[in-house]
């Protein structure tokens, strides 16, 4: 194990890498960046295309901001155990000549089961303790104020709001993909296309998002996308879906794809909000639409495939050493939603959802409060009322929806839960920091921890 620990840390120590790529969840500049978007900061670069990137930290804390004339280098090392499982994190970013970019977060477990985000084959033999391992994030790219060019492995996170994403989110599973984005001031766009994975007999499975939003950089931000999966035996990339301005139902209705018919790819469409009021509180929504029934007449007791999420953060106190925000949230996903007729067109990845990690046919109701003392202590609670249905896609991932009758929500038996989240995160000498959780659930009545020791250290 010590052997492993090491070679890996050297690894990470000469693998190169900006401060405009993704920034990794373990880290803890990615929870100040939702604690300081929560107070009303950093809003010229709040943005629904998540999830945050370095380019956040570095535009709004000189502090962070790296020297683009040369080649910079930073890395992170890590050990965090959950329930007895432990797993070992290296991440690497570096920099060169002011837009280029690289980086590379890989993970290895001696038990990827406890953890999120992770699906990997376990081998049966160990080496010196881990049996499993995987990149989580890597590529590499080139962004200017303008315009950013990205090929690699990671995820998308799009939504307004922290933590209240419906169809991609931080949480899923990791997929190869292009990234076209571009920044026109006021306007913004983004464009995906990637391979996500190859399941049952031979059947490619693949993803592609586009997305505009509007933000008056002070408050204020407003936003489209459409989301696309589609699949086939031995299906390959569709040239017809590579228009970054080209919409999903023109493309379908018009047999511009490389599988003739409308029943052989899924796309939902969602409308994003998120409003900073006032110096004390943030409203973020997102609505979601994945079948539409147009006639009621017509399409008698059939209802819309739909999800929508809202979140309400208040700060009552920010001051220069302290930050506490009381939040509360609603998450609705209904029963056929993220669901196809073609299974392999389902919002999964890796055997989990594409987006909420808790799937569909359900709802969940949070309230918490987070504390951070702007400088190396963070403290949260959050405590929740979640029900999900038979028909959530984290059951049976690859079944197609039963139908789009009108029925009861949450469908079937119904499994309610009560559970309650602490966080607790310390940094000390710049350099080092330790990480806590708890998990508490109602139905299975088990108590879930996880410890964590980050090491970073940067090289300019």
């Amino acid at each position: 194990m010590k052997i492993i620990f090491i070679q890996l840390v050297l690894f990470i120590g000469f693998i190169s890498l900006i401060f405009s790529q993704q920034i990794p969840n373990e880290l803890l500049e990615f929870k100040v960046q939702k604690l300081l978007t929560d107070a009303g900061q950093n809003w010229e670069t709040n943005t629904m295309f998540g999830p945050h990137r370095f380019q956040s930290v570095s535009k709004t804390n000189l502090k962070k901001s790296i020297k683009f004339d040369s080649l910079n280098v930073r890395t992170w090392t890590g050990i965090f155990t959950k329930n007895g499982a432990t797993a070992f994190y290296g991440f690497a970013q570096l920099s060169f000549k002011k837009h280029y970019y690289g980086y590379l977060y890989p993970r290895i477990f001696n038990d990827p089961d406890p953890f999120m985000r992770f699906e990997s084959m376990e081998r049966n033999v160990s080496r010196g303790g881990p049996n499993a391992g995987k990149k989580d994030i890597s590529g590499i790219g080139f962004q200017n104020d303008w315009i950013t060019l990205q090929l690699g492995t990671g995820r998308e996170s799009w939504g307004a709001g922290n933590d209240i994403q419906l169809a991609l989110s931080e949480n899923s599973g990791n997929y190869d993909y292009l990234l076209l984005g571009s920044d026109y001031g006021k306007v913004r766009v983004r464009y995906i296309h990637g391979f996500l994975e190859n399941v049952e007999q031979n059947i490619n499975r693949y993803i592609t998002a586009r997305g505009l939003e509007w933000t008056n950089k002070r408050s204020f931000i407003i936003g489209f996308s459409e989301t696309v999966i589609y699949s086939g035996e031995d299906r390959s990339m569709d040239i017809g879906y590579f228009n970054p301005m080209s919409s999903h139902l023109e493309i379908e209705l018009n047999d511009r794809l490389n599988v003739i018919g409308d029943g052989n790819s899924n796309a939902v469409w969602q409308v994003h909000l998120d409003y900073y009021l006032n110096k004390y509180i943030r409203f973020s929504g997102n609505y979601l639409y994945d079948e539409f029934v147009i006639d009621q007449n017509i399409e008698l007791e059939k209802e819309h495939g739909k999800a929508f999420s809202i979140r309400l953060a208040y700060t009552p106190l920010f001051s220069n050493n302290h930050l506490i925000t009381l939040y509360s949230s609603l998450i609705y996903v209904g029963t056929p939603t993220f669901r196809h007729g073609i299974g392999t067109n389902n919002f999964v990845q890796d055997g989990r959802p594409l987006g909420w990690h808790r799937g569909s046919d359900g709802q969940d109701l949070v309230i918490g409060i987070n504390y951070f003392n702007n400088n190396d202590l963070i403290i949260s609670f959050s405590a929740g009322h979640f029900q999900s249905g038979e028909e959530t896609i984290t059951n049976r991932v690859f079944e197609s929806y039963s139908d789009y009758l009108r029925g009861p929500f949450p469908s079937g038996q119904v499994n309610k839960t009560f559970y309650v989240e602490t966080h607790f995160t310390y940094r000390w000498k710049e350099y080092y920091s330790l990480s806590s959780a708890l998990h508490y659930s109602s139905n299975i009545n088990l108590l879930d921890h996880k410890v964590s020791i980050q090491i970073s250290q940067p090289f300019q």
